[in-house]
């Protein structure tokens, strides 16, 4: 009972949470569908939903609706400043309450409810007591309440109160069999009504409801245009009014402006001025003296008006110190006054304009505005002008009262800023209530009045029309259950017989036995074939037209002999039907023909379903050919004993049948699993009832192969393990390709070491495995020296072979948890594994390995005939750092392998932090190269060279970088990064033909003829093969001579492939071209070669030249240049004179062309030309 008591509390608690929400939601969505002066609306849903609520679930709902009515009053109308407008707001949301429960009496009482609202009579009484009457009263209650608190005028009372009752009968009247279509079950027209009724009832509220919302958009916006143009003809008034204010003030400053000053005049310009404008409250004349940065004021006359608002006059010097003053400066004196300020200036002593007062005009800000609006005609509208929208100071001109203030619940208030003087004022204009009277059309709320009386009529004429078809419904529905009832006994013997029939598991069937067409089909033929009854029994030809096509010719033939028997017959026969989804169905027709008096008189017979059977012979079959399949078949009982085996198990393990049949699979075991290996097999398979992986097993002859197998265990019909089948396939050849493929995706396949793939694979475990353990290791990046000349000089095959070489002594030197790799070229790397407690315990580990790494390298490899040696150069980088990806600590080993080649090659280097910075900045240089290369930022500039006499012979282009950001660059700073970037090629080829097309230019504006330019050439660019082409090219593309062309070389040109640099000089000089050695005595050339190459000038390294007053080597070295090069009849010039003290020196010595800044710097084309070329025209 107690149970019971709790299950009901329960539920009406859920009840009432329901009604709640529901009510107050229903209001809160029909809030724009009320007048915003009263909330009284032409339609309220919550009256229908809480009559609904409490016609069904009882007077408990009622606490429920106090509550959500009280929250939307709350949310609508909550005034609560006074303990009566307090108590009147608690009362007021009981007359909802009220409604509800005099409606729910009148209809109990009157109407007979609960009913289902079939009758037109049950409808009408309904309706009459729950709207026009039930809801009089409480409607009357609540507008009495809101005029009470304030919320709507006197005037507005009839209005208000007859909206409301008729919103709340509109309420009732759609919205309560909304309601009962949703929530109630005691009868099925409810459900029924949903489309009926529901439906439309929705689509009509929601198309009324949408047509009022954008009438009253429409409308609403056609009145903010109206209050806009009143808010700009306010705005224009007051503008006026402070112009004339300033004018004002502006003629009294004029006074003061006289020289001498006359109080008599300033006195009565002001009482005249006092006398013109009422809201002049009083004039002063403040003189001003200049403070630091400001002005100090101090009064001196002042006129004020007799009688009015008091003002503190005594404010206003203390006020203008604080304030920027400017024509018409104007700021707040309390909270009733404002001042506009005049200043006056003079010319001071230093023709500067200074501040000698002001004069300052106090005003009333009530009479500002009513002098400035008495003008227009805004009655209708309140105005109210503001310095600050947070705290607003100034109050309305008219005599605006709290019920007016609810105007703008409308939102019509209009905001604008006002500038008058230097000073932002917020004016405000709001409409009064008769500015809606008088300006509001009223379509809107007419359409919606007139659209839900007419949306409630016609939900009480639905509920009619929908009940008076449930009544005819209703009997002819009783009429039915009568014949029903007469008709089961009359079938009581053809159901009996007919139970017979469709109890049997087969097709019962009779025919016409001339047209074969059914007459009569048993319920199975649904079940078997999926065919309805009433096909089989429609269709003339059904039988005919869903034989199988193979069986088809047969099965007719047979009935066709039959059909011409004289007595008598059975048939049995086997054939296939196509069912309903398709599937194909084996059926066994046994038939039997009757004969009488020679004439067939009947056909019947019954088609058993023999699929089943049809599929375990086929099944058979298929497994006997499976069986003996190209994969291997096992099968043990459930102790694993061999039972049976296929032949293509004989030819993968070499096991006959009967040398297995009887033993266990373990005859087959390889012994390359472990324990743990059949442990997870067997857990698998008894978990599972399957295993499927990779095994190695062992032939009869010995040899161990990979096989791919599937075992899977059989259980019997108690779900115990019966058999172990066991399928498998030979995969020794797919493991020798994944090892081929593996091979070539992780290896170098020259020297079947790491590749970068699989390195960084280790990489990335050791680099985890040190960070887990704390623990450290290295990675070595070495560089074979000079690998490419031996590679390019003794062909690929030598080079080839050298690196298997270096890649066997590399493995020698290495632990086994090391590895070493290549990443290409002659680039390999060693990653040493990571078990060092230390980065210095790493770092030492890591120097020992490279000593003993080079100390290989080092040692001569016989490489064919002869034998050669190598250095290399090796950079290393610690792990884990500052760096956590494999890539970033190889870009760190690789920057101190280039740190060790740029120290002499054949060295060893950590990676420094600095190292990574001159690398990234090398890296910023090679990228700007490109830019500049693309955009044309190269220009040539030409180094004078002169003779003894001091004339210009020659000239050599130098190139320079004319960059945005770092000025003009010289090649110092690019080209070394061009040389190692392949850069050079481009600049080299672009050198070439700016050189060509200058001296060409020159020689087209008729300028001097200069005997050659030199341009310098780098060893890479000279190594092309078409290097010789190019500048053949070059010269014929702009038809110079070719001896106003020089080529300079430096001599490491000279000791890599004699032979081809030789070939190279001699078809320059074939073309007409000089060639100069640069440089000259640095280098490792030996002194045959000069007499060997073809050469025209040997440039002495500046070098020499700047110590040759200090060094006595230096100058044995150029004077030996020099003697050395008269003997073998060269030009010699020597470069980077810079002091008359080494010119004299080396004219002393028989040097005769010299080039240096001693003459002058390299110079543009233009300056060259403008310096050199022209003084000779």
């Amino acid at each position: 009972m107690a149970e019971r008591q709790q299950d009901s509390w329960l539920k009406n608690l859920r009840y009432i949470a329901m009604t709640t929400l529901l009510f107050y939601m229903a209001g809160r969505l029909s809030f724009p569908l009320t007048w915003s002066q009263n909330y009284a609306g032409a339609v309220w849903p919550p009256a229908g939903i809480e009559l609904g609520a409490v016609l069904l679930w009882g007077y408990a709902m009622l606490p429920g609706i106090y509550l959500a009515e009280l929250l939307l009053h709350y949310e609508a109308f909550f005034v609560a400043d006074t303990a009566l407008k307090q108590v009147v707001f608690f009362l007021a949301p009981l007359s909802s309450v009220l409604r509800v429960w005099l409606a729910t009496v009148l209809v109990r009482r009157y109407a007979g409810f609960p009913n289902t609202l079939i009758s037109i009579r049950a409808i009408l009484l309904f309706f009459l007591c729950a709207c026009p009457v039930a809801t009089f009263l409480p409607a009357l209650l609540s507008v009495i309440a809101l005029r009470a608190n304030g919320i709507i005028l006197e005037s507005n009372f009839l209005f208000t109160f007859l909206t409301w009752w008729v919103g709340d009968c509109s309420g009732i009247a759609i919205f309560t069999p909304l309601f009962f279509i949703v929530f109630n079950k005691s009868h099925r027209i409810w459900r029924q009504r949903l489309f009926s009724l529901g439906l439309p009832l929705m689509v009509i509220f929601s198309i009324v409801a949408m047509g009022y919302l954008y009438a009253q958009n429409k409308e609403f916006g056609r009145l903010q245009n109206l209050v806009s143009n009143q808010t700009g003809a306010v705005k224009d008034a007051l503008l006026d009014e402070y112009s004339i204010h300033v004018s004002v003030l502006g003629r009294i400053k004029d006074v003061v402006a006289l020289n001498p000053f006359n109080e008599t005049y300033f006195r009565f310009s002001a009482q005249t001025a006092l006398t013109q404008h009422p809201d002049l409250v009083g004039i002063e004349w403040l003189s001003a003296q200049k403070i630091n940065q400001g002005y100090r004021f101090n009064r001196q006359i002042f006129e004020t008006r007799q009688f009015g608002r008091p003002v503190n006059f005594y404010s206003i010097p203390k006020l203008l110190s604080t304030l920027n003053i400017a024509q018409g400066s104007i700021a707040l004196l309390g909270k009733q006054h404002y001042l506009i300020a005049v200043p006056n200036y003079e010319m001071g002593l230093n023709t500067c304009q200074c501040m000698t007062g002001v004069v300052v005009g106090v005003f009333d800000i009530k009479a500002f505005l009513y002098d400035a609006m008495h003008r227009g005609n805004y009655r209708q509208i309140v105005v109210k002008l503001m310095d600050d929208v947070s705290n607003p100071q100034v109050e309305s001109v008219f005599g605006m009262n709290d019920d007016e203030d609810m105007a703008d619940r409308f939102g019509l208030a209009k905001w604008e800023t006002i500038k008058l003087g230097n000073k932002d004022w917020y004016l405000q204009v709001m409409p009064k209530p008769i500015f809606l009277s008088e300006n509001y059309s009223w379509s809107p709320w007419q359409l919606l009045i007139g659209g839900m009386f007419l949306t409630g009529v016609m939900s009480i004429g639905l509920l009619a029309l929908t009940g008076h078809t449930e009544f005819v419904a209703d009997q002819v529905d009783k009429r039915t259950q009568e014949l029903k009832r007469s008709n089961i006994k009359l079938a009581a013997r053809e159901q009996q017989f007919r139970k017979l029939v469709q109890t049997q598991s087969a097709i019962v069937w009779r025919a016409d036995p001339v047209t074969f067409r059914f007459v009569f089909v048993s319920a199975e033929a649904a079940s078997i074939l999926g065919y309805p009854v009433k096909q089989w029994l429609d269709e003339p030809d059904f039988w005919q037209k869903h034989l199988h096509e193979d069986d088809k010719e047969n099965v007719l033939n047979l009935c066709a002999r039959g059909s011409i028997s004289t007595h008598n017959q059975n048939f049995d026969q086997e054939y296939r039907m196509i069912a309903e989804d398709g599937h194909i169905v084996w059926l066994r027709d046994i038939s039997t023909l009757v004969v009488e008096s020679g004439v067939i008189t009947e056909l019947y017979g019954f088609m058993i379903d023999i699929t089943r059977q049809k599929h375990s012979e086929e099944q058979l079959r298929l497994a006997a050919n499976t069986f003996e399949s190209q994969q291997g078949i096992m099968i043990t009982d459930k102790e694993a004993k061999i039972l049976r085996v296929n032949k293509a198990f004989t030819q993968i393990t070499g096991f006959s049948a009967v040398q297995v049949i009887g033993d266990n699979p373990r005859i087959l075991k390889s012994g390359r699993h472990d324990q743990a290996f059949f442990e997870d097999y067997w857990r698998q398979l008894l978990t599972n009832d399957k295993f499927e992986g990779e095994i190695w097993n062992r032939r009869k002859n010995g040899e161990v192969y990979p096989e791919w197998q599937t075992v899977t265990a059989v259980r019997n019909n108690q779900g115990e393990v019966s058999h172990y089948v066991s399928v498998f396939s030979d995969i020794t050849e797919k493991k020798d390709a994944e090892n081929k493929i593996h091979n070539m995706a992780f290896y170098d396949p020259l020297t079947n070491l790491p590749n970068r793939r699989l390195l960084l694979d280790r990489f990335d475990h050791e680099i985890a495995i040190a960070k887990r353990y704390k623990q450290f290791g290295s990675v070595l990046y070495l560089d074979l020296d000079h690998f490419k000349i031996l590679n390019d000089s003794q062909g690929h095959l030598v080079g080839d072979e050298l690196l298997i070489q270096v890649a066997a002594r590399l493995s020698e030197v290495l632990r086994e948890e090391d590895t070493p790799a290549r990443l290409g070229g002659d680039e390999f790397v060693v990653l040493l594994h990571a078990n060092s407690e230390s980065l210095s315990a790493a770092a030492d580990h890591a120097m020992t390995v490279a000593e003993k790494i080079r100390e290989q390298i080092n040692a001569p490899f016989v490489l064919g005939q002869y034998q050669h040696q190598i250095g290399t150069s090796i950079g290393i980088a610690l792990f884990p750092g500052d760096q956590e990806s494999p890539d970033g600590v190889l870009q760190q080993a690789d920057t101190a392998m280039y740190r060790s080649k740029s120290s002499g090659r054949n060295a060893i280097n950590f990676f420094q932090p600095s190292m990574q910075e001159a690398a990234d900045l090398r890296l910023s240089l090679e990228q700007d190269l490109r830019g500049a290369i693309d955009k044309g930022r190269f220009i040539l500039c030409y180094h004078p060279q002169m003779d003894i006499k001091g004339e210009i012979v020659g000239a050599e282009a130098l190139i320079r970088w004319e960059d945005s950001l770092k000025g003009r660059l010289s090649p110092a700073d690019f080209i070394p990064v061009a040389e190692e970037s392949n850069l050079i090629l481009t600049i080299g080829k672009w050198v070439l033909m700016e050189a060509c097309n200058q001296i060409k230019m020159w020689q087209d504006d008729g300028l001097a003829v200069l005997p050659y330019v030199s341009i310098n050439v780098s060893s890479r660019q000279f190594r092309q093969q078409d290097f010789v082409d190019q500048v053949k090219y070059a010269l014929e593309s702009t038809g110079i001579a070719p001896s106003r062309l020089g080529i300079e070389l430096t001599e490491s040109v000279m000791i890599v492939d004699t032979n081809d640099t030789v070939d190279k000089m001699k078809a320059l000089k074939a073309l007409g071209v000089s060639i100069a050695v640069d440089d000259f005595g640095t280098g490792y050339s030996s002194l045959v070669y000069l007499k060997q190459l073809p050469l025209d000038v040997l440039k002495i390294d500046r070098g020499f030249v700047r110590d040759i007053l200090s060094d006595s080597s230096d100058a044995v070295i150029v004077e030996t240049i020099i003697s050395m090069a008269k003997h073998l009849n060269i030009k010699v010039i020597a470069e980077g004179v810079e002091t008359l003290e080494q010119l004299v020196f080396l004219k002393e010595k028989g040097c005769t062309i010299f080039q240096g800044y001693y003459f002058d710097e390299p110079l543009t084309a233009a300056n060259f030309a403008e310096t050199y070329l022209k003084q000779e025209l």
